[in-house]
Order: C-alpha cells, then sequence, then structure tokens
C-alpha cells in the first residue's frame, strides 16, 4: 500500500423522489407558483425582447429606407435623448437630495446658537463651581503652609539664615 493513497467509494444517491415531486407539482401552491412564473417573470421579459427587437428592425428599415443624400439626425437626436435620460434622472435625484440637505443645514443652524448658548452657559456654571470646591478644598493646605512660611520668616529675619 501507498502512503497517502486512498479509495473512497461514491454511491450516487437520487435526489429526486418521485413520489415527492408529484406531490409538490399537484399542490396548490406550486401551481400559483407556476402561474405567477410565467405572468410575472417569463411574459414581461419576453414583451421587452419583442419590444426591443421591434425598435431595432424600425431602425434599420428607416435607416434603409433613406435616401443617400438625406440625413439619419432624428434617429440620432433620439437615441441621445434615450441615453441622457436615466444620467438626468440620477442627476434630478442628486440635486433634490442636495436641496434637502441644504434646507436641513439651515434650519439646523437657526436652532444651534440657541443650545450652544445655553451649553456655555452650564459649562461656565460647572467650571465656577469645580473652581469653588477646588479652592475649598485646598484653603487649609494652604492656610498651614502660609502660617509656617510666616513663622519660618519670622525665625530667618530673628536669627539670620541658618542653613
Amino acid at each position: 500500500m501507498v502512503i497517502g493513497e486512498s479509495h473512497v467509494k461514491i454511491n450516487n444517491m437520487d435526489t429526486h423522489n418521485s413520489k415527492n415531486e408529484t406531490e409538490i407539482q399537484k399542490s396548490h401552491s406550486y401551481q400559483r407558483h407556476q402561474r405567477q412564473r410565467f405572468w410575472q417573470i417569463f411574459l414581461p421579459v419576453a414583451l421587452a425582447l419583442l419590444l426591443i427587437l421591434l425598435i431595432a428592425i424600425m431602425i434599420v428599415m428607416r435607416a434603409v429606407e433613406t435616401e443617400p443624400g438625406e440625413i439619419v439626425s432624428q434617429w440620432a437626436d433620439a437615441s441621445l435623448i434615450w441615453l441622457i435620460m436615466p444620467m438626468l434622472l440620477f442627476a434630478i435625484v442628486a440635486a433634490l437630495v442636495l436641496v434637502g440637505l441644504i434646507y436641513a443645514f439651515a434650519r439646523v443652524l437657526n436652532i444651534v446658537p440657541d443650545y450652544t448658548f445655553l451649553a456655555q452657559q452650564y459649562v461656565a456654571l460647572a467650571s465656577a463651581k469645580i473652581q469653588l470646591y477646588a479652592d475649598k478644598l485646598v484653603e487649609p493646605i494652604i492656610a498651614v503652609r502660609s502660617v509656617l512660611a510666616t513663622v519660618n520668616a519670622f525665625f530667618e529675619a530673628a536669627f539670620g539664615r541658618s542653613k
């Protein structure tokens, strides 16, 4: 036996159970699905393809019927309109979104100064309270150090520098 070689027997399973298939095909929901698939998918796609084919045939026939000196610019203009139309639609939607954003920002900018002033007042109040409590917190330490500095200054003045 060669190392790394293995043999596997693969059994093909019959994935289509004929009994289940016939039961599914007889069900009302499956039949309704088949009808909807035809009317909502296949028929509209076929009609669209047929319409495109008819338009292409009309364009070719019109181009063949024209005299060599005659201009076929009408079809070129119509084709250009159909090419520009989707981009124009996207441009209109983008412009409407932009106008909506400008309007919303204008409304927000009219409201914001009132609330920013209010927020500034609350921050100033909080700053004053914090400063007050910080001063009260360090007041005893400053008083003790002040007394010690006074006593130290008195002894230095009375007895000179002692270092």
